[in-house]
């Protein structure tokens, strides 16, 4: 009997043994080598900012747009008009107006603790789609044929000014945001489902 308590308070007292050598062995490589569950926090981490930071151009919003421009041509001697040579054109375009931002100025700031900042630059046009142009109206004079025509892409760059940019932009700020927002949190989530996002618009 007492053999028997000796041979159970040896294993015992080597199983204590090992798990100490054990737990000694995995603090130290953690001291020399680093957490292995901070470097995964951390992989994560390099993986959401390097995803956010890898998008470049982001429509956010395509918009349906559709101007009316107007336009005259004439022949001229000394600077007059001569008559009976004025072209007049109404011309419609219609396009697809596509809001966004450049992803490359998008600024990601990582706070800890699975919380992210994410500073979201000002909104800008960056292009259109579905182009479509339709002559409403024209009107020639009689020796309109000594004009030359009227550029039509030279109407469109006046309908794509930046002051019509500016108010298709403005006019769908509240969207654009959410739709940032949507975005960027959906991309984070991705990659760390428990994440935290807070985002900072430009202008604020």
């Amino acid at each position: 009997m007492l053999g028997t308590i000796k041979r159970f308070l040896v294993r015992a007292t080597l199983t204590i043994v090992g798990l100490a050598v054990v737990v000694g062995i995995t603090l130290a490589a953690a001291h020399y080598f680093g957490n292995p569950f901070d470097a995964y926090g951390s992989k994560k981490n390099t993986r959401v900012l390097y995803s956010i930071k890898s998008v470049e151009e982001i429509a956010l919003l395509s918009l349906g747009v559709q101007e009316i421009e107007n336009d005259s041509e004439d022949k001229r001697l000394f600077n007059v008009s001569i008559p009976g040579t004025t072209k007049t054109s109404n011309v419609q375009f219609s396009f697809q107006a596509k809001l966004g931002i450049d992803g490359e100025n998008v600024e990601v700031e990582d706070r800890g603790g699975d919380e992210y900042l994410i500073k979201v630059p000002e909104f800008e046009f960056i292009g259109m789609e579905n182009l479509d142009v339709q002559v409403i109206n024209e009107e020639n004079g009689v020796l309109s044929w000594v004009t030359p025509d009227i550029d039509k892409d030279e109407m469109l760059k006046k309908v794509l000014n930046e002051d019509l940019q500016d108010k298709y932009i403005d006019s769908n700020q509240q969207i654009l945001r959410q739709q940032a927002e949507n975005f960027y949190r959906g991309l984070v989530a991705s990659i760390e489902p428990e994440a935290t996002v807070e985002f900072e618009f430009a202008g604020e």
